[in-house]
């Protein structure tokens, strides 16, 4: 089997980490890294002793498939070309600027029998790979996404920096029609939201609330998944799970606590979370990995052997949807009962702040 030909676009952070992680991935030949900016581009040649280029153009004849790690707003056009061109691509999240884009990824790939992935991470964070196993019906989600000010990705705001993770997961999880969302954001440092709460309802009656928030004190990577017969609280900056599942005797509703003795009401507030019957806890801490690299196999192997990849264009365009519509309706959230009173994330009078696009 040949190996795929890989070149990493964009040599930013991601770019930087991408290249370095690329080089070491099984059944992959690395060509090289595309960036239009000299002095990066000179330096990452330099310090990986690789081929870099000014354009894809000048390259895409020596590959199969390309890692897309450029700014947003370029992954359309780059995607495109690449594609058109018959070459697969793994896009860095999000997957476009805007839902007509994601669509013309979407329906280029299939036309031209490309794999097409989306970088949405966590999926491939162990933790969440073993808490998935445990909650197969999802009834209620929370996530939280904290983090201090890093001056990083200050072209989008904290729904598309932060919170489209966590928007990733729970639709991975839950696997359902959204029907509502509810949402509100405020900006700090501007001229994005940068604290924002989502409400999701669920055609198969799950909620899910999802808090992000970059200007925070705590930094915060945790999600709890409440399922029909287990709970799950996954920690991603750790990389662990804790997942207490429904005993026999609970499950059943088998405990009747105004008959039961003494002695069981001492047994079930001594040994609640042991007994296999009533709230058993695992602990989870799975092996070691790098989540971004993992990402990377998944794609090349999907090439290499003629499957999906775990996170596809279409699921990346599903997230992009998600995340347009709470942007929305953050700018409608009204701050004050008066028609004229502040709203959207700058809490400003409507009359004196034009709504932003939302996309």
């Amino acid at each position: 089997m040949n190996n795929v030909r890989l070149a990493v676009i964009g040599a930013g952070h991601l770019g930087k980490i991408h290249t370095r992680l690329a080089q070491q991935l099984e059944g992959v030949e690395f060509v090289g890294v595309v960036e239009p900016h000299d002095e990066s581009r000179c330096a990452i040649a330099e310090e990986h002793d690789i081929l870099a280029c000014a354009h894809h153009d000048d390259i895409i004849d020596r590959i199969d498939a390309a890692v897309i790690a450029a700014p947003t707003k370029f992954h359309h056009s780059v995607a495109m070309d690449l594609i058109e061109a018959g070459k697969h691509v793994l896009i860095e999240k999000p997957i476009t600027v805007t839902l007509d884009e994601a669509d013309d990824i979407v329906r280029a790939a299939e036309q031209h029998n490309v794999v097409a992935a989306v970088g949405h991470v966590e999926r491939f964070n162990p933790a969440f790979s073993a808490a998935a196993a445990h909650v197969k019906s999802p009834k209620y989600i929370e996530a939280s996404r904290t983090s201090g000010f890093t001056f990083r990705s200050t072209d989008v705001g904290a729904v598309l920096d932060l919170m489209i993770h966590d928007l990733d997961a729970v639709l991975a999880l839950v696997n359902s029609e959204i029907v509502d969302i509810q949402a509100l954001g405020i900006t700090i440092f501007g001229p994005h939201e940068d604290m924002v709460q989502a409400r999701l309802t669920f055609a198969n009656g799950c909620v899910a609330n999802i808090s992000a928030s970059r200007t925070s004190f705590v930094s915060t990577r945790m999600t709890h998944v409440y399922a029909e017969d287990a709970y799950a609280q996954i920690d991603f900056g750790a990389r662990k799970a804790r997942v207490v599942n429904l005993g026999e005797q609970l499950a059943d509703r088998g405990v009747d606590i105004y008959s039961i003795t003494d002695e069981q009401r001492q047994h079930i507030r001594e040994h609640l979370f042991e007994d296999p019957a009533l709230l058993p806890i695992t602990d989870i801490t799975p092996p070691e990995c790098n989540p971004l690299q993992d990402e990377q196999q998944d794609f090349c192997d999907a090439i290499r052997f003629g499957r999906a990849p775990r996170v596809t264009a279409r699921a990346g365009r599903e997230t992009l949807w998600a995340a347009q519509r709470i942007l929305s309706s953050i700018q409608r959230h009204r701050w004050d009962s008066s028609p004229q009173g502040r709203i959207g994330p700058d809490a400003q009078p409507l009359q004196s702040l034009p709504l932003r696009k939302a996309g």
